[in-house]
């Protein structure tokens, strides 16, 4: 069999940025394939900062090959040697900039595989469709996490099913629940004595954390021990007067002024802790593990969360509403929840946070749904695409 070479063109390394924690994991494990060469290729710049409401951190200018307003760096890539360029998209300007380099890269008679991250767009770019659609249109085989992507990439697109292929997200699995440590209260500032719900991730209308606050408000009067944390950014603008002018048009700066004014609600202030802004590793994982479970109802949702991925890969719970591949990851149905509905998600949480007895179990039972979605699985997935193309 002949070793099939192939470009992986993603955010790498730290500081953490976007889909980094995902490619750091694909590429190690691909590397770990038979026959098969892969070469990293990073973002310098994957759009311009003024896209991302919200306040950055680390290093802004990583040294990577790709950026997109350097057509010289588009030209570059598509010319280094391999078999295949993969490339992870999933930001709709990009594919501005994405769909000239395509086209250099099937000139140059390379095959083109793009993982499109987000099949529906969060917020509306309109102006970006007719690039969107010669990019992806150019590509050898487009990969989605989910058959909803998968369709809602058909229907956007009209792009023929035969050419889109269903990879999941990979799972990062423990090989046993992940319990909490006396030192992860004391890291976050939490009482020791109180049980937790979170969840965490940038704070986007999209999440439904709008719907999740307004089923808390109906939990706490039925439970007086657990406390909710949300844990993430807000994308309302704060690092600059352009981003500000982008959060304004994408409707996040509305989302973060309406999500304020439900906190400052009595009855929830002293039952929601906020953790606001880029939260390290560390925190994630002291979160993770000393919540009895982790709520994600998202309301509008064409792929799968990274978020969710990361929670049920330690052994935490995951309460997801019906959306997206959110189901593919839960325990069973009754870990799932109609979207937007906030009057069935506190039944769902009130029903799971009152039978403490089982949280171990249900630990066990979430790592044991996510092990066929382990890193080495998708990675051989991948790896046959690969070699179904050249």
């Amino acid at each position: 069999m002949s070793v099939a070479s192939v470009l992986l063109v993603c955010q790498f390394g730290l500081p953490v940025r976007g889909l980094s924690p995902y490619c750091n994991t694909l590429l190690e494990a691909l590397q770990a394939e038979q026959d098969l060469y892969v070469k990293p290729v990073d973002y310098r710049a994957a759009y311009p900062g003024i896209l991302h409401p919200a306040v950055r951190t680390g290093a802004l200018s990583p040294p990577g090959k790709l950026h997109w307003g350097n057509p010289l760096s588009w030209r570059r890539v598509a010319q280094i040697d391999a078999d295949i360029i993969h490339l992870q998209y999933w930001l709709a300007p990009m594919s501005c900039y994405l769909a000239p380099l395509v086209s250099m890269a099937k000139r140059a008679g390379k095959r083109i595989v793009i993982t499109v991250h987000n099949p529906s767009m969060h917020e509306s770019l309109r102006w970006t469709t007719l690039f969107e659609n010669k990019l992806l249109n150019q590509a050898d085989a487009l990969v989605v996490h989910d058959a909803r992507g998968a369709t809602a990439l058909q229907e956007r697109f009209s792009i023929m099913p035969e050419r889109i292929h269903i990879i999941p997200h990979g799972v990062c699995v423990s090989s046993s629940p992940v319990l909490f440590k006396t030192s992860d209260y004391a890291l976050l500032g939490l009482d020791p004595g109180r049980r937790y719900v979170c969840i965490f991730g940038n704070l986007r209308g999209y999440k439904g954390i709008d719907v999740l606050l307004d089923a808390w408000s109906k939990v706490v009067e039925k439970l007086v021990d657990v406390d909710l944390v949300i844990a993430g950014r807000f994308w309302a603008g704060q690092s600059g007067v352009g981003a500000r002018l982008v959060a304004k048009m994408l409707g996040t700066d509305r989302d973060e002024k309406r999500l304020r004014s439900i906190l400052s609600l009595p009855g929830l202030t002293n039952r929601v802790h906020l953790f606001e802004g880029f939260q390290s590793d560390e925190s994630i994982d002291a979160l993770i593990r000393l919540s009895e479970l982790a709520v994600f109802p998202y309301v509008r949702f064409n792929s799968q969360s990274g978020a969710t991925c990361r929670a049920a890969g330690q052994g935490c719970p995951v309460l997801v509403s019906d959306v997206g591949g959110l189901p593919d990851l839960a325990i069973d149905t009754s870990w799932v929840v109609n979207a937007g509905d906030a009057d069935e998600l506190a039944s769902a949480l009130v029903e799971k946070l009152s039978q403490p007895g089982d949280l171990q179990v249900n630990r066990e039972l979430q790592l044991e749904r996510t092990r066929a979605y382990a890193w080495p699985m998708i990675a051989s997935a991948h790896a046959a695409l690969y070699r179904r193309l050249i």
